[in-house]
């Protein structure tokens, strides 16, 4: 009995252990898509959308800021509510920031060749087929968070 405990521990540790490590090769092959010139524009795009996001950031009122920590609108609700009180200098620095962003990214696509841009399409393939199972179970979740906490709102 103690030899059998041996084995299947060996066996199972030897399993985890195999698992591991072909987790890490598929993840070290999908960084060896792309040649090091193509990885720096990835990195510059996004440094650029980070400093971005940071100027607009600093550009924001009290009031906006309080309309986006507003818990109890949605997202789309608090989106729609901060565009509303844009000023001009932030809608232009929004406009900016997009065409900055949009001429990276085709900057970017047009390094890549073929076999990348299939590659790349199979890992997001990949990654939706795997992903959108999670996203739609937390949609859900929080979909019935949602009507618990406006329902018992409404009920007290």
């Amino acid at each position: 009995m103690k030899t059998f405990k041996i084995i299947a521990v060996l066996t199972f540790g030897l399993f985890v252990g195999l698992t591991n490590i072909n987790a890490q090769d598929s993840e070290t092959a999908v960084k060896n898509i792309l040649t090091d010139a193509q990885k720096e524009l990835v990195k510059a795009q996004k440094d650029l959308i980070k400093t971005n996001r940071e100027a607009f950031k600093a550009s924001l009122s009290e009031a906006q800021l309080a309309i986006l920590e507003n818990k109890e609108l949605t997202r789309s609700e608090r989106r729609e509510a901060l565009k509303a009180t844009f000023s001009d200098a932030q809608k232009t620095l929004m406009t900016e920031n997009r065409t900055s962003v949009k001429t990276a990214k085709e900057a970017f696509r047009a390094t890549l060749t073929d076999e990348q841009r299939e590659q790349l399409k199979a890992r997001a393939k990949i990654n939706r087929r795997e992903g959108g199972k999670k996203t739609r179970d937390a949609v859900k979740r929080i979909r019935q968070n949602r009507k618990k906490n406006r329902a018992g709102a409404t009920g007290n």
